[in-house]
């Protein structure tokens, strides 16, 4: 930023806290300067207020403004609290102004003689509702806010107030006591009392009030302050000051607990500080004596209350003034710290008058002093005791009565008879760092500055003062806050040739620099990652050179042993001890760095350059560091590839376990799995993610020895099928193709077992499974293959070669087809026959079938084959034949009586008949059923035929209707050729009478068939009781689409 950037941001604020700080009374109030700064005089108003405007861009800190008041009459005495200013004027008239509503004005009366009121000590408590009116013939009064006359204190009688100390538990109160307040008197006593409004009809106010100390040396008290202490409530500092001394007293007064009329809380403690008091005397004449406290808020977590923190007392040498500070005090100790007393300064236009004069009044703000002499205002800086500001009213025949501050809105006023005048504070700690900085207190200089200007030169000449003091850590940390040059600060730094000087200034500017500084901070990074680098070698080294000494005195130790002498030994010892100190702090110190590097990289990753940081590792051989990084930014592949190339392969597979992704599984594990291929398997059992087939590679570059324990490529490859429900049929395949090679000839339980367990949903290609069995001669497994490819044939061959009779029975069992499993039995037959077994077992094979009989091997055996093996089979067949015939016979008679029974039924069927009463009906359109042809069924259902006809026409489906229709014109057409053939003969004579009867029996025959069809058709069940009547439970009983629906039936329907 350059000079001009920092003088436009001075000046910018300059301005902001010039507005802060002029809100004051303008509000209610217009100000008038005294140096002749221009006035903008807008109107008048009917109170006498002025309205104006101060045109001055950069305010003075301290400006003396009249007040355009038209006051009624002399002003006696004024006080300003809460944005309250009251006044006391000649006529005995009290008026009440709030300077945030410039027409509200309240005015009363004081009970006095108007003409002998000229002179009262006014004190107005800070909430600005109180107010306690003393004159110095003794008479007390009490007003509030709102009242039209002030009220005597009956029991005030005789006793001026001169000072009074507010209960500052009251401030923020919303009750309308002021609580337990200390009141000083011209006769140095302290009295305490509570002011109630009470009655505002009462005439006199009967406030209590109890003498609760009194002064060791009879003084008028002029000043008197009660402060709680802030973390223990209920212990208080009260000071009180003379014109020669000021008392300072500690102990333990609970205001919550005391109110009204009951026994002052003060008084025990107030007795017990004076008796042996603490206090402060300027010796010579008695001074003005007036005492003020300073107040600031502070917060106690999220409470905020008020403290006091300064004090000044105005004596007859100058002003001593001092800090509180308030902390585990008892009874008699002091709270003041840092006192000094400033000589009073002489007035910049001395007269013989002015010269020899002294203040009358004080007060404080944050920085400064406040003197109100008779003709002119003073303002001290505590900081340097310099004259920060005078200003000398305008009249020379005007005196100043009096300096006021309101400590709750923080303004200042003065008052003469006829004037009141504001002192306008404004940025009252501009200067402020200046002052701190010349006395090399940077800390308070920066927390005052303004501007970044200002804080750069603070941080300048505290970096220079550190750099000549050598102090390099703490020097570079405040050059790399300020705009020195980077590189002259790191050449000066360089010159030390100390890596840790350096460390901590780059360390310090990375902390200035902003995020979109990313170049800038790259190069920061990397610098001190070098940095640091360096330092823990140059530490390691150190260590190094301790061990050695370390080994050199254990060496000497023991040849100290063989001439023992307790001097040497001793020193041996703690030479030892020196040096194992000193490692443990280089130790200390290098994990404090490692740290630290790891902090910086952590913070600032995205600005690591990999490839630097890499070859930095590297170069400073900084192994932890280089993985440190490598896990840091997740490359954790150029972890393994680390770990490999040092041939440490079960760290790279620990690696591979946390953090390793699919495709680094893939590429490591040929090479791991040739290593350490359990631990392999072990982690890979492990990653669900993977995806077994990719794997293969790696598991046919593996090597198994059938010493070296089970086969790690077989034993992950088993817990995919199983575990994880592996479906990849290539993964099959290179399952089944280790279990052929691994398992053994006379041991095919495993190769079994999974064929058998996975062949029914053919997961593997028992095409490649066979083959392989084939080349490895696993004879049982080729058997069942053959029996799962349906080659049962083959199979059994298979079986009878090897002679493995009861292999080739199970096969031949499996087949669905009876007559294929036939052939096969009788293939074993003929095999063990031809292997000349003994008829015995033949005959044996031949009862466990259940599928062969002696008659099917018989031709087998040889010609001259004795039939005394198996003579007893041979009976036992045809016994069996024997029965299969009767059993044949009996069924054949069963048979025919059930033919003759059918037939019986048939003829019966042809004579059956149903009675029917003369008044039956047809079940359709309810007519009588004698009037035309007609349809009985057993059910005693009837129906005309034409009725039952558009019954089951309006059931059926499509092409049963068409039939019925094609029969009726079939049977209409036969009618009428045989009606015409019948008139055939009264028409011509010339055909014949037999030609005529043959074409009329053909014609009948035809019209006789169609009609057996036509009642097939409609007369094969009853349409009420029968299928057609179950198929429309469905059916609504009113259909609506028909649209000559019966309106009744709807009615009848109806609920």
């Amino acid at each position: 930023m350059s000079l001009l950037d920092d003088y436009a941001d001075y000046q910018s604020s300059a301005q902001h806290h010039q507005q802060n700080g002029a809100q004051s009374s303008a509000a209610a109030f217009s100000s008038q300067p005294q140096d002749g700064l221009a006035l903008d005089v807008n109107e008048f108003d009917t109170d006498g207020y002025i309205a104006t405007t101060l045109e001055a861009e950069d305010a003075p800190v301290f400006s003396l403004d009249t007040v355009q008041f038209r006051v009624p009459n002399k002003i006696i005495s004024l006080a300003v609290s809460n944005d309250i200013l009251v006044l006391v004027i000649e006529g005995a008239k009290v008026l009440r102004i709030k300077l945030q509503e410039a027409h509200s004005i309240a005015e009363a009366s004081v009970p006095v003689n108007p003409t002998s009121l000229r002179a009262c000590n006014v004190f107005l408590d800070p909430s600005g509702r109180h107010l306690l009116l003393s004159t110095p013939q003794g008479e007390s009064f009490y007003y509030y806010e709102g009242w039209d006359a002030a009220k005597p204190l009956s029991r005030f009688k005789n006793m001026e107030v001169t000072a009074v100390a507010w209960n500052s538990s009251a401030w923020s109160s919303a009750t309308s006591s002021t609580r337990t307040i200390l009141l000083g008197t011209h006769d140095g006593k302290v009295y305490e009392t509570e002011l109630r409004p009470g009655s505002e009809k009462a005439k006199r106010s009967d406030i209590a009030v109890h003498c609760v100390a009194e002064l060791p040396v009879r003084e008028r008290v002029t000043g008197l302050a009660m402060e709680a202490f802030p973390a223990r409530r209920k212990h208080h500092l009260v000071l009180i000051t003379t014109g020669t001394r000021m008392y300072q007293i500690v102990g333990a007064a609970d205001l919550e607990s005391q109110t009204g009329d009951k026994s002052a809380v003060f008084e025990a403690m107030l007795r017990n500080g004076l008796t042996n008091p603490n206090f402060q005397e300027i010796p010579g004449m008695p001074g003005p004596g007036a005492l003020t406290v300073h107040h600031r808020e502070t917060r106690a977590g999220s409470r905020a209350q008020i403290v006091a923190t300064d004090f000044a007392w105005l004596t007859s040498m100058g002003v001593f003034f001092g800090r509180l500070t308030f902390g585990a005090q008892e009874a008699g100790d002091s709270v003041v710290e840092n006192a000094a007393l400033i000589p009073y300064p002489a007035p910049s236009s001395s007269t013989d008058i002015s010269s020899t004069e002294q203040p009358s009044s004080l007060s404080l703000t944050e920085f400064h002093i406040l003197l109100q002499y008779s003709d002119r205002v003073c303002a001290l800086n505590m900081l340097n005791s310099k004259v920060a500001y005078e200003q000398t009213i305008g009249s020379s025949d005007e005196t100043l009565q009096g300096l006021t501050v309101d400590e709750t809105k923080h303004t200042c006023w003065l008052y003469s008879p006829a004037n009141i005048y504001e002192l306008v504070v404004t940025d009252e700690d501009r200067d402020v760092w200046g002052i701190y900085l010349s006395r090399h207190q940077f800390d308070m200089a920066l927390e005052h500055c303004y501007n970044d200007m200002q804080r750069d030169m603070v941080l300048r000449a505290q970096a220079e003062h550190l750099f000549a003091a050598e102090d390099y850590v703490q020097s570079a940390e405040c050059f790399a806050r300020t705009s020195v040059n980077f590189e002259e600060v790191v050449l000066r730094f360089m010159e030390k040739k100390d890596n840790m000087v350096l460390r901590s200034y780059l360390v310090a500017k990375l902390k200035t620099l902003r995020k979109q500084d990313h170049t800038q901070i790259t190069l920061l990074v990397m610098w001190l990652v070098e940095i640091y680098l360096s330092i823990i070698g140059d530490i390691e080294a150190k260590l190094a050179s301790a061990g050695m000494a370390i080994a050199s005195s254990s060496v000497t130790q023991m040849n100290t042993t063989a001439e023992p002498s307790s001097s040497s030994s001793s020193a041996s010892n703690n030479s030892s001890e020196s040096v194992l100190s000193v490692k443990a702090a280089y130790n200390r110190e290098k994990s404090d760095m490692q740290k630290e590097l790891h902090a910086l990289v952590e913070e600032h990753k995205q600005a690591v350059d990999p490839k630097t940081t890499y070859q930095l590792a590297e170069s400073h051989g900084r192994r932890d560091f280089w993985l440190f990084y490598a896990s840091l930014c997740g490359d954790y592949e150029r972890i393994v590839e680390y770990w490999m190339e040092k041939e440490e392969c079960v760290r790279a597979i620990e690696v591979l376990g946390h953090y390793g992704t699919p495709e680094m599984f893939y590429k490591y594990s040929p090479a791991l799995m040739s290593a350490e291929p359990v631990a392999l398997v072990d982690v890979l059992m492990r990653q669900p993610k993977l995806t077994p087939n990719k794997l293969i590679p790696a598991f046919m570059r593996y090597g198994h020895e059938p010493s070296g324990g089970a086969n790690q490529s077989i034993r992950y490859l088993r817990f995919c099928i199983q575990k994880q429900m592996c479906r990849d049929p290539v993964v099959y395949n290179y399952y089944l193709t280790l279990l052929v090679k691994e398992s053994d000839t006379d041991d095919e339980s495993e190769l079994m077992s999974f064929l058998t367990t996975y062949g029914k949903d053919m997961l593997y290609d028992p095409d490649y499974a066979l083959r392989m069995c084939k080349r490895f001669r696993r004879i049982q497994s080729c058997v069942h293959l053959y029996s799962l490819l349906r080659l049962y044939e083959d199979a059994v061959e298979l079986a009878l070669k090897q002679g493995d009779i009861e292999l080739a029975q199970i096969h031949a069992e499996r087949p669905d087809d009876d007559k294929l499993c036939k052939r096969l039995w009788l293939k074993i037959a003929q095999h063990m026959i031809q292997a000349k077994q003994p008829a015995s077992e033949v005959m044996e094979l031949v009862r466990r079938s259940d599928r062969l009989g002696v008659e099917d091997i018989l031709p087998f055996f040889p010609d001259f084959t004795r039939v005394d093996d198996f003579k007893d089979d041979i009976c036992v067949a045809l016994e069996d034949y024997e029965l299969q015939i009767q059993d044949l016979r009996g069924e054949m008679d069963e048979a025919t009586r059930t033919a003759e029974a059918m037939q019986r039924d048939m003829s019966s069927l042809k004579n059956r008949f149903a009675i029917l009463s003369t008044k039956e009906t047809c079940q359709v359109c309810s007519q009588p059923l004698w009037l035309r042809q007609f349809y009985v069924f057993p059910c005693q259902h009837s129906f005309h035929s034409d009725c039952l006809t558009r019954r089951v026409v309006g059931s059926c489906n499509r092409v049963q209707r068409r039939r019925i229709q094609e029969l009726q014109a079939q049977i209409v057409e036969i009618t009428k050729q045989r009606r015409q053939l019948r008139l055939t003969p009264l028409m011509s004579k010339t055909k014949s009478a037999g030609k005529q009867t043959e074409n009329d029996e053909q014609l009948e025959q035809q019209q006789r068939r169609a009609k057996q069809q036509l009642d097939a058709l409609v007369a094969g069940e009853c349409v009420l009781c029968g299928e057609v009547m179950i198929k429309s439970i469905a059916e609504p009983f009113i259909r609506m689409d028909q649209t000559t629906v019966n309106a009744g039936a709807d009615d009848a329907w109806s609920i």
